[in-house]
């Protein structure tokens, strides 16, 4: 991303993040998010983001906002609009196994922002040439 933009570029990230107490520990292991929903997948933590946006780019970090909580309020609205649409899912072939595979995935994970097992945040990072207007 950093050679795609301009020198005066902004660039806003939203990422699931892991606390950084925990990213080497579950980098080096594999859960059920891991094993059935993203294969390969692995959660970086806001420490790791920043120090790659230090060291790999000339971008710097400009605003960083937590959202976890509204990741969790997320997760809870499409588990419900998920289940209030349960006979569309089920008319496009997909079986019980399905269904419940993604009702403990979201529920799995709405449970794991709401206890800030993992988190989710945005980071908003500037090339050298930006400049922001505040008023």
């Amino acid at each position: 991303c950093n050679r795609l933009f301009k020198d005066d570029g902004l660039m806003l990230i939203q990422s699931i993040t892991i606390p950084d107490q925990r990213y080497h520990q579950a980098k080096n292991s594999i859960d059920f998010i891991q094993k059935y929903i993203f294969p390969g997948g692995c959660l970086p933590s806001n420490s790791v983001i920043a120090k790659h946006v230090a060291n790999d780019t000339d971008m710097q970090i400009i605003g960083l906002e937590d959202i976890t909580m509204h990741y969790a309020k997320t997760l809870k609205e499409w588990r419900s609009r998920f289940f209030e649409n349960i006979n569309a899912v089920m008319s496009q072939g997909f079986d019980n196994q399905f269904v419940r595979m993604w009702e403990f995935y979201m529920c799995y994970c709405e449970g794991g922002f709401q206890e800030r097992v993992i988190g989710t945040s945005q980071f908003v990072l500037a090339k050298p040439g930006a400049r922001l207007c505040i008023e």
